[in-house]
């Protein structure tokens, strides 16, 4: 995956798009007459919660949780069934989770995960924390389709109106949140499926246009792929590409060329106006591929250039170029350089993303 996949300006409201995971208090407290003794129960289940409470009660809790699962396996009808599963369970899945977390520990934050997921199927707060780790901790994308699944619950849920656990003095935005979650999607998608990936950078952008970042990805695809329709285009002969009624499939070669400049041109104008975080020397590199692509769009004028990037600049949702009259026939020979030059600038800034209750977000670049 490219470096850049996992960058963008850091956003404030990332701190409100999850409830913090609940810290488990460390206790001995049992329900009401829970000693073993208190009663006398089949010998099997008495020793399967003796396993258990002698744990908790040396505060082993990842051992306690696996004998407290154990007990409600063989004997969910049993008498601390409901104690364990209610009362004591989900506050230690969430402790051990977040010591997970804090250890990079990705095998168990997938297990505990799926886990806490599976045991609050309407609950956004697991699934949305899940997600916005994975995007983080997994960066060789060894465990990616877990991370498209807590992604994919955490969109469906949002869709279907479900929001996260209040926070005090935060608020949750819908549309900023299902950006992020878009962008996430289509970062994995790029290497398997760009056109998946494009579609989600341009969802993206559509829910939050006022983040450079999915302005700036959505831009790399379109280049890449009008690279792609441009040595498909000049492969054909140059009798072919200048005959006065062209072939077909050389006119629709050339429409496809034309659709991926536009395409650049349109992302990149709206990243250029945009605030960011990006380095100078990222956008110039940008604006140098832009500006040789509009030139090629509009017979070698830059003339409304700066003003589709001083109306986007205004604007709250994108300003798109309109396409010229005249389309030309020739691509740029320059572009390939342009390109390599773009592809290979550095991103600005990770975002902050939620965190453990007990952490705070960080803005890291990517490694």
């Amino acid at each position: 995956m490219k470096r850049y996949i996992f960058t963008i300006a850091a956003l404030a409201f990332l701190l409100a798009v999850f409830a913090p995971l609940a810290s488990a208090q460390s206790t001995g407290a049992q329900p009401a007459g829970a000693q073993p003794a208190a009663q006398d129960p089949a010998a099997e289940e008495l020793a399967a919660y003796k396993a258990w409470y002698e744990a908790n009660g040396k505060k082993d809790y990842p051992t306690a949780f696996t004998l407290a699962k154990a007990y409600l396996e063989k004997f969910p009808n049993g008498k601390y069934a409901k104690y364990l599963k209610e009362t004591w369970i989900p506050p230690i899945r969430a402790k051990l989770l977040n010591e997970a977390v804090q250890a990079k520990n990705i095998p168990d934050v997938v297990r505990l995960g799926k886990e806490a997921v599976a045991a609050n199927p309407d609950n956004l707060d697991f699934p949305l924390f899940l997600a916005t780790q994975m995007r983080t901790l997994d960066t060789n994308l060894q465990y990616s389709a877990d991370t498209v699944e807590f992604t994919q619950t955490s969109i469906r849920l949002i869709e279907a109106g479900k929001a996260p656990t209040p926070q005090p003095g935060v608020t949750f935005d819908k549309n900023k949140t299902l950006a992020y979650l878009r962008d996430t999607l289509g970062a994995i998608d790029e290497k398997k499926s760009p056109e998946k990936s494009l579609e989600q950078y341009h969802q993206a952008a559509t829910l939050d246009p006022t983040n450079a970042r999915y302005f700036f990805n959505c831009g790399r695809l379109h280049q890449d792929r009008y690279g792609i329709a441009a040595q498909k285009y000049q492969a054909f002969s140059q009798e072919d590409r200048t005959a006065a009624e062209p072939k077909p499939e050389v006119k629709a070669a050339l429409d496809e060329v034309n659709k991926e400049a536009d395409g650049v041109i349109n992302c990149w104008a709206r990243f250029l106006a945009l605030k960011s975080d990006y380095s100078e020397d990222t956008k110039n590199k940008v604006m140098a591929a832009l500006t040789n692509l509009y030139k090629y769009r509009h017979n070698d004028s830059t003339d409304g250039l700066q003003k589709l990037i001083d109306d986007n600049k205004t604007s709250p949702t994108p300003v798109s170029m309109t396409p010229p009259p005249a389309q030309p026939a020739t691509p740029p020979a320059d572009q390939k350089a342009a390109e390599q030059s773009t592809m290979s600038a550095k991103p600005g800034p990770t975002p902050a993303k939620p965190a453990p209750a007990q952490a705070k977000p960080n803005g890291k670049r990517p490694r």
